[in-house]
């Protein structure tokens, strides 16, 4: 699934050159590589970096969370449309980059300083601000504002399932993974339709404007 919502995307954004569907590729992506690391290569890694293999897990919570962060920006074109959305882009942007210099002395430090609370935190505050933002763009009947708010649902169940298990801090497999697993699968073939929905009235625009007076 996740490397078929890859392929359409990339796909697509060859079709359209629209930055929106790279976003959503490397989102997708980045949370399959999370999953193969964590679950799949995780007692591999563990043997090769022992603690450090801490750090990694929580440096893989970084990457997607950044391209979703691009992605929802994107989706409802905020920066033409959403000048305080703007802002609230532009200023989780640099949180992340904030957060990312933070993982990074922490690792070099060798000490836990607390940037997993921050990765954490960042992560949340993007997850509400887009369900709030979709929620806006619903009400104002917004070409794809609805299957996107539809989406967001099974996304944040995935995000209470890893809020859960990071602050519980219990193994990651066992229920939490599958109901982490199921959540994000659902997600992702909603999504799908949002993204055709999407390229639906972008191809409806690009057809128009070919069209002769």
């Amino acid at each position: 699934m996740v490397s078929f919502s890859v392929f359409v995307s990339v796909y697509v954004w060859l079709r359209l050159e629209d930055l929106t569907y790279v976003y959503y590729a490397g989102y997708v992506g980045m949370v399959g590589m999370m999953s193969l690391t964590n679950h799949v290569m995780a007692p591999w890694f563990e043997e090769q970096l022992g603690e450090q293999f801490v750090s990694l897990n929580n440096f893989m919570h970084l990457p997607y969370a950044f391209c979703y962060l691009l992605f929802v920006k994107c989706y409802f074109h905020v920066e033409k449309l959403e000048v305080g959305w703007h802002r609230f882009f532009t200023r989780m942007q640099w949180a992340y980059g904030v957060v990312f210099l933070w993982w990074g002395l922490d690792v070099f430090l060798n000490r836990e300083m607390g940037s997993e609370w921050a990765i954490l935190s960042c992560n949340f505050v993007n997850l509400i601000g887009s369900l709030i933002l979709a929620s806006i763009a619903t009400n104002g009947r917004r070409a794809g504002a609805k299957e996107f708010l539809y989406a967001s649902l099974p996304l944040t169940v995935c995000g209470m399932v890893l809020v859960a298990v990071f602050l519980a801090q219990t193994p990651q497999d066992g229920p939490g993974l599958l109901a982490f697993r199921t959540s994000f699968i659902l997600h992702v073939m909603v999504f799908l339709i949002a993204l055709s929905v999407r390229y639906r009235d972008l191809r409806a625009q690009v057809d128009g404007s070919r069209r002769p007076f």
